[in-house]
């Protein structure tokens, strides 16, 4: 129930007085073109399937015409309607397509062109009434409240239109009862009034709740747009933050690798634990920075799914073998089970689902402080489907009932009120749920206090395909060892991460030149250096594009394999990039994973 201060009494050109709910948030100026635009979409559709039997109500009046002695003037009236019908219903539907007319012009040629087939059924229907009344009289009587109870469906809400028809008709018939000068006439007049009465009152509140429901959805429609806007923003903040933050870690992180070849070449120890220090360190914040970028990307729809079928336990085992190490550095049992279940298999991106367990995996080490972690695949059919259950459970604190939920969600991690960085940002199950959601993969969670945690994901199960002998691909590719060090041109605006992969990669004997835009590239490749590689930075100054840059050397005749380095996160941008060929990394970029890249660029390792 609304208060007096939340209502606002107005009259829509529906001639319904309305309720405006100021709580919702719309104005009755805001409310009205869209009641009416539903007022013409209803009546549209209802008119449609009208022409038939508005033309056979007609023609039983006819027939009740012709019935009491008035055969030439019912049927003259009878070709009338079905001209006036016919005319009316092929300029209505013309006019109502979507941009002809406005939906409140619309609503009174409708209400204009209903008056004149009023007029015409009236003056039928006195006609009728000016013989002896009989039984036809009652069969006149039952068809016309027929047509006005049929009447309310087409217009939809649209009291002026329903009362512009029924007083006309209506009156007309409950004259022709009167005028009879009986009782039993006199009876049937007031009955008759009262049951329009009640069908006008009828439409009269189908209007209010059409009114009330046109608000609620608009403000439905609102509330999501400023939450797809919210979940937009956010997106953008990241991958405006993650780019931002990922410069002066790319410098760094090329700069450790830097300080870890010289300390190699010179065989300095404590040269050599200084860089190994600064790489642990840009590690762990390279993994806080790929998890922000990993919700950004999936909330951005950049993630697409490639699916294959997947051998669960064979899966399953490589992951273990990978986290065992792990497990066993915090003092925990890591236990593979199921090995004795054979053709396990699904249909799924392998690469995303490899992500879900490792995560689920990661997360009950990180919070298990004593006993085992365990991760097993069986079939199973409890929900009467063959489906694969894939079952990561530990030996930890447990999750409470009231926080199960909420562990899903960003940043919030159950037990770590200091912010343990070692122990993440809170993304790992958000992540989860994403790709999960991405998959159609059902995720539960079953945990007690002081007795671990169960989560389990279910996919349905497929028949083992042809030539299932066949391994895994493997997390990633080995390069072939490297014979000769290349040349590379570097397009970066940022001179600190220029001079710091010039080094890094001029110390490991590469011969290297680079640019900050696309015209110092072009004037180096004129120049006469053809490289072998080309390294682009995405997003280069003056809204200038990486990409663009590499288009122009391949039109000036470089054929380099591109690496583009970034930390864009822009969906349309990186598919752009990728359906260009060139191979994407993300900033901050480790001095190892980049030679690797290079190395697979140009078909063979490049070691350091």
């Amino acid at each position: 129930m609304f208060t007096s201060e939340e209502k606002q009494r107005t009259k829509l050109a529906s001639g319904v007085r309305v309720i405006s709910d100021a709580s919702i948030g719309l104005s009755v100026r805001e409310l009205q073109p869209l009641v009416e635009a539903e007022q013409v979409r209803l009546s549209v559709q209802q008119l449609r399937r009208l022409l038939l039997p508005l033309i056979l109500a007609d023609a039983f009046v006819t027939w009740v015409g012709w019935q009491v002695g008035l055969q030439a003037i019912a049927l003259a009236w009878f070709a009338v309607m079905v001209v006036a019908h016919t005319a009316r219903w092929f300029y209505l539907l013309r006019i109502g397509e979507p941009g002809r007319v406005e939906p409140a012009t619309w609503l009174s040629r409708s209400a204009a062109a209903l008056i004149g087939l009023a007029v015409l059924r009236s003056a039928m229907v006195l006609m009728i009434f000016t013989r002896p009344v009989g039984e036809y009289h009652y069969v006149l009587t039952m068809i016309s409240f027929g047509s006005a109870v049929g009447a309310i469906s087409p217009v939809a809400g649209h009291l002026r239109s329903y009362v512009g028809w029924m007083a006309i008709v209506g009156a007309a018939l409950c004259i022709g009862w009167v005028t009879r000068g009986t009782l039993e006439g006199s009876a049937i007049a007031t009955l008759l009034l009262l049951l329009f009465v009640v069908l006008t009152f009828y439409v009269r509140d189908q209007g209010r709740a059409l009114v009330q429901l046109v608000s609620l959805s608009e403000s439905l429609r609102r509330e999501r747009d400023r939450a797809e806007k919210a979940s937009e923003a956010k997106t953008r903040f990241f991958a405006a933050a993650s780019h931002d933050l990922r410069q002066p870690l790319t410098a760094l992180s090329y700069n450790a690798a830097t300080v870890q070849e010289l300390a190699r070449l010179s065989g300095d120890e404590m040269l050599d634990r200084v860089g190994q220090g600064i790489r642990r360190a840009l590690s762990e914040s390279s993994s806080l920075l790929d998890s922000l970028l990993e919700v950004s990307k999936l909330d951005a729809g950049a993630v697409r799914a490639e699916e294959r079928e997947v051998d669960v336990m064979k899966l399953l085992g490589r992951i273990a073998e990978s986290f065992t190490p792990v497990a066993n550095a915090a003092g925990l049992e890591l236990r593979c089970l199921g090995g004795h279940h054979k053709g396990l298999w699904v249909r799924t991106d392998l690469a995303l689902l490899r992500r879900i367990i490792q995560n689920l995996l990661g997360n009950a080490i990180k919070f298990t402080h004593e006993g085992h972690v365990s991760i097993e695949a069986f079939a199973d059919d409890r929900t009467g489907k063959d489906c694969v259950c894939i079952r990561v459970s530990d030996t930890g604190p447990g999750i409470p009932d009231e926080l199960q939920e909420h562990v899903f969600e960003e940043f919030y991690q159950v037990g770590n009120p200091e912010r343990n960085r070692s122990r993440g940002l809170g993304l790992g199950l958000a992540i989860v749920r994403r790709i999960a959601g991405l998959l159609n993969i059902n995720v539960t969670l079953t945990s007690q206090p002081g007795q671990g945690a169960v989560f389990e994901l279910r996919m349905p199960r497929i028949p083992a395909p042809r030539g299932a002998g066949a391994q895994l691909l493997p997390d990633g590719t080995e390069a072939a060892p490297a014979s000769t060090r290349k040349r590379v041109l570097f397009i970066d605006d940022e001179p600190e991460i220029r001079e710091s992969l010039t080094t890094l990669l001029s110390t490991l004997g590469w011969e290297v030149r680079s640019a900050s835009d696309q015209q110092e590239a072009e004037e180096i490749h004129e120049a006469g250096f053809s490289p072998d590689v080309l390294l682009i930075d995405f997003r280069l100054r003056d809204n200038a594009s990486g990409l663009d840059a590499w288009r122009a050397l391949k039109r000036r005749g470089c054929d380099a394999p591109g690496l583009m380095i970034t930390g864009e996160t822009e969906p349309r941008r990186i598919a752009a990039a990728r359906e260009a060929g060139i191979t994407v990394l993300y900033k901050p970029v480790d001095g190892a994973q980049l030679l690797q890249a290079m190395g697979q660029a140009l078909g063979s390792a490049i070691t350091s």
